[in-house]
């Protein structure tokens, strides 16, 4: 008998979702949130620098 007929087939509707789910949607949203850390994290960082000489700590050198 055809086994995708009955709805037991290995390729049936639960199992192709669970596939997408698992191994495209998931990874895809891990990526994207990996991405956006990495440029938030640079512009922060680039903001810093930008900031660092005008609010930051003067280093002075201590008296001896």
């Amino acid at each position: 008998m055809l086994a995708a007929a009955t709805g037991h087939g290995i390729f049936n509707s639960d199992t192709v979702g669970l596939v997408f789910t698992w191994l495209i949607l998931l990874p895809g949203i891990a990526t994207g949130l990996v991405v956006v850390a990495i440029v938030s994290a640079r512009g922060d960082k680039m903001a810093d620098e930008q900031v660092r000489g005008r609010w930051g700590r003067k280093r002075s050198t201590p008296d001896a």
